[in-house]
Parts: structure tokens; sequence; C-alpha cells
């Protein structure tokens, strides 16, 4: 299932509760669970716990991409049965890493012309570039337990998003985007945002930066200072 950031449907589901006691009992034990298990995601690092299967969020990659690139651009993510096909498949807009002990190869790319010798897996864009002389791809994979949160934040570039494990959400300004396994969206360029591992089971994403080289790829805001988003539920 492949969507954009802005076209994604939310799904709410509906509990229909008796007044017993044991059941107000078990909302709340369940609500308070949920509450206590909160916590600030670490921040993406080279070669972070997540590397090692623990969690965490890493930085795979910096990659500055050929000049002249124009759009409309996509990102494309490939799977491959080893780390040395997938290396040898690397070009001048890709990078080749292991995560969630598979081998992936992602591409920026305005058409999938060929599988470079793997197994296509999904695409997201056309992504909506900022104006920039030249960009540069930073390429992320996290793992984190269901509860963590990161920090509000905006991008230089565009962010996009694919969910290999568990489920995701990421609350804007304008809405709560919530994601599923093999779910992909885009965040445009300079959309502040928070990320929000949801379900019972770890959440694991890959994601890309498509970002102005000039410029850092990432700001964060401080506990309290970020402008007001709608809340994942």
């Amino acid at each position: 299932m492949s969507m954009d950031s802005w076209t994604v449907s939310d799904f709410i589901g509906g509990i229909t509760m008796k007044a017993y006691p044991t059941c107000v009992v078990l909302v709340l034990s369940v609500v308070i669970a949920n509450t206590t298990t909160a916590q600030l995601a670490s921040p993406c690092v080279e070669n972070s716990p997540e590397r090692r299967g623990e969690f965490g969020c890493s930085i795979i990659e910096n990659k500055l991409l050929p000049e002249g690139l124009r759009g409309p651009l996509f990102w494309h993510i490939y799977r491959f049965d080893s780390l040395e096909r997938a290396r040898a498949a690397v070009g001048p807009a890709s990078v080749a890493f292991e995560a969630a002990g598979r081998s992936w190869l992602m591409t920026i790319e305005s058409k999938r012309s060929d599988h470079h010798g793997g197994r296509h897996v999904t695409e997201v864009g056309p992504l909506p570039l900022p104006r920039a002389a030249r960009y540069s791809m930073q390429v992320l994979a996290s793992r984190f337990k269901p509860g963590t949160y990161s920090l509000v934040h905006h991008h230089s570039g565009v962010e996009a998003i694919y969910v290999i494990e568990g489920e995701a959400c990421y609350e804007t300004p304008t809405r709560a985007l919530r994601l599923s396994k093999g779910d992909t969206a885009f965040i445009p360029a300079g959309t502040f945002h928070r990320a929000v591992a949801m379900g019972s089971t770890p959440r694991y994403v890959l994601g890309v930066n498509i970002h102005d080289a000039s410029k850092t790829p990432t700001t964060r805001m401080e506990e309290g200072t970020a402008p007001r988003l709608v809340e994942c539920k």
C-alpha cells in the first residue's frame, strides 16, 4: 500500500463499554499503562543501537546527489538477497544497507526503468523538493518500542517514510498521519511534526530526507516550545 502524507485516511475504532466496575478498572489500567510507557526517543546518530538489533535511530548515510537533479523525482526501495548484491547496484543517487535482517537499496529516480538486480518493494512520490542548487539525501533506519516519541522537528527537505514493522504515527499541525506495515508517506519541507511509535509491537521505519545540500537536514524544537500538533490517538 503506497500513499502520500496528505491522502492517507485515518481509521478510528470505536469501543462500546457497559457500565460495569470491572470494565472501568480495565480501561483505567490500560490508560495508565500507556501513559507510563511514553518515552522520548533518542536522537538519530551514526551506528546507533538499531544497527545491533536494539532500539534506536541510525543515520545510515549522508550522500550528495548528482548535480542537475530535477523533478519529478520518486523514492524507490528495492530488496536484495544479499548486501553484496545491493552494494553492486549502487549508483550516484542510491544507497545500500541492511536493516531488520534484510538487504535494501534506496534510489532517487525520475522513474523506475529497471529493478537494479533486486525486487522493487515500493515507490513514494513525486516528491515535492525545495528549491536548491544541489540536493543531498540522508538515509535513516529507526526501531522503537510502542509509546516512544520524538521531539517536534522539521526538515529542510522532504522526508519520505516506509514502515517495515509495527505502527507509526506522525503528528502535524493539520492532522495525525497513522501508518501500518507496508505503508508509505512523505512530509513536505518545513512541516513541523513529531514521530510516535504506536500499537503493541516495535515500530521499524526506513526514511530518507532529500534536502538542500547547503542546509542542515533537521531542526529540533525543545519540549514546550513547538507549535500545537494534532495528537496521535
